[in-house]
């Protein structure tokens, strides 16, 4: 049975801390300052456009961010500006969860969890509360899902009121972040198989409310180790001349 549990010191948090800094050194998250907070919602919004808090002012965030990309790629083009926006709001929670699953059979709370805006860039972020969930990956996926796809859901409708951004489009991102990560866990955790990899894309696929077909992403051949190609693209050639290895148009 999975349970929430917490502890009366602030450290509950840290081994989740330590190893996402330890897998992404930039991936870079703290407990919550409860003063702090508060001071920070009593700032007028045009002063807290550095972070995303879960609420309508994020949309001034995203549009600051989405100005910034602008400004350093100035040639890239909207739709790079919306591709690379959307997939600054999601990395990080996927990251987390990932390794915090994965890495340690923990979840943390994502209740009020905030993301920080660096320029052009999402890096940085903050849990409300010390609560740790434990359990074993199967079990720990469905509470993930039932806190992340809330979380990427209030992204999405903010950015597609700057920039359409509908489901099927940023359903697709999220699909191939998930699955991408799922392929790294086979490379660093001992005994997690190819159909391993299969399983738990399904329970996730399905736990985040997507639609089955993504899962075709993954495919194994006769004596062959798995593969697998996006169903979305970055746009980053847009940016750097270069194809990802995994992108659809490089395998057309």
């Amino acid at each position: 049975m999975t349970m929430y549990h917490s502890t009366l010191q602030h450290d509950a948090l840290t081994p989740m801390f330590d190893l996402c800094r330890h897998v992404i050194s930039y991936l870079d998250g703290k407990l919550e300052d409860p003063l702090a907070a508060t001071q920070h919602n009593q700032l007028p919004e045009k002063q807290n456009i550095d972070w995303l808090i879960g609420n309508q002012q994020d949309k001034l965030t995203i549009q600051a961010l989405i100005d910034d990309l602008e400004k350093s790629n100035p040639d890239a083009g909207q739709s790079y500006f919306k591709a690379r926006t959307w997939h600054l709001l999601c990395w990080q929670p996927i990251y987390i969860a990932f390794i915090s699953i994965y890495g340690l059979k923990q979840l943390p709370d994502f209740t009020r969890f905030k993301q920080q805006r660096q320029h052009n860039a999402i890096v940085g972020f903050t849990f409300h509360s010390d609560k740790i969930a434990s359990g074993q990956a199967e079990q720990l996926i469905p509470l993930a899902a039932s806190q992340l796809a809330p979380l990427l859901e209030h992204y999405r409708t903010q950015l597609d009121s700057l920039q359409r951004c509908r489901p099927g489009y940023s359903g697709r991102f999220i699909a191939d972040l998930i699955l991408g990560n799922l392929l790294k866990v086979k490379n660093l955790v001992p005994d997690f198989s190819d159909q391993d990899v299969l399983t738990h894309a399904q329970l996730w696929i399905k736990a985040m409310g997507l639609p089955e077909k993504l899962l075709k992403s993954l495919t194994i051949k006769d004596g062959q180790t798995i593969d697998f190609v996006r169903t979305s693209c970055c746009l980053a050639y847009k940016v750097n001349s270069k194809l990802c290895s995994t992108c659809p148009k490089a395998h057309k």
